[in-house]
């Protein structure tokens, strides 16, 4: 397996591969050869700051290609509305597309330069459209995202929205259900709330509003007791790692 590092920080070439509104000037660029042993056991290709990884597991490639994953100077323009980056731009390239097997995903994983509540996903450049459109994010914890893309080669980025999906949930006794009290969702919707801790979920509907952000800022929702015993011991009080996301 051969594998080149190029840095060309302060690069003048810019790449418009992916449409005139899209242009980004390369800082680092990782250039593996995945060779038939290596394709055989997997291989994980980072960028050179080390928060992105492109995960090729057993069987998703039938045969070598040069894999290149491109750090990206940043752009912010064309961002979708109510979104912020929160990342660094990635690209990455699987230059023998025919290898890529069909229906086998690449696993994209992007790590933060800092833990972050509120919602965030990742998105990718549509090179027909010239937009940037969400792809379904797996949120591991408040640092770490993670994407399943069967495309060859993508841009992408992290955004957040200033919804908060991370935090602390304490329960109280209502309507004895699978309920809950958002500051953030209407009653009626359905939430689907996970103890990263223990991996326990629960699906719940809104149907109070609650908690009191300005009382308590680290509190992402209040569920029901029965709801709260799903995921953790009433005794607790408080659950500390609560993920909170719409049930699709």
């Amino acid at each position: 397996m051969r594998i080149s590092l190029i840095s060309v920080l302060g690069a003048l070439v810019l790449f418009l591969s992916f449409g005139v509104h899209a242009v980004f000037a390369v800082t680092f660029i990782t250039d593996v050869n995945i060779d038939q042993a290596t394709l055989v056991r997997g291989y994980a290709v980072s960028s050179v700051d080390t928060n992105f990884n492109l995960i090729i597991r057993p069987g998703v490639l039938s045969n070598e290609s040069r894999v290149v994953v491109k750090q990206l100077d940043p752009d912010d323009t064309n961002l979708p509305a109510d979104w912020q980056r929160i990342s660094d731009y990635y690209e990455y390239e699987v230059v023998n597309a025919s290898a890529l097997v069909k229906d086998k995903a690449l696993v994209i994983n992007i790590k933060l330069a800092e833990a972050q509540k509120n919602q965030k996903r990742i998105f990718v450049w549509d090179t027909e459209k010239n937009i940037w459109v969400e792809v379904s994010t797996v949120v591991r914890d408040a640092q770490n995202v993670r994407a399943f893309l069967t495309q060859p080669t993508a841009r992408l980025v992290v955004l957040e929205k200033q919804i908060m999906e991370l935090g602390q949930a304490s329960w109280y006794k209502y309507k004895n259900c699978d309920c809950a009290a958002s500051p953030d969702y209407p009653k009626g919707t359905k939430l689907k709330v996970k103890n990263i801790d223990n991996g326990k979920e629960v699906v719940v509907t809104v149907n109070d509003y609650g908690p009191d952000r300005s009382l308590f800022p680290n509190r992402v929702i209040d569920l029901d007791k029965i709801a709260f015993k799903k995921l953790g011991a009433l005794s607790c009080g408080v659950l500390k790692n609560i993920l909170v996301t719409l049930e699709k």
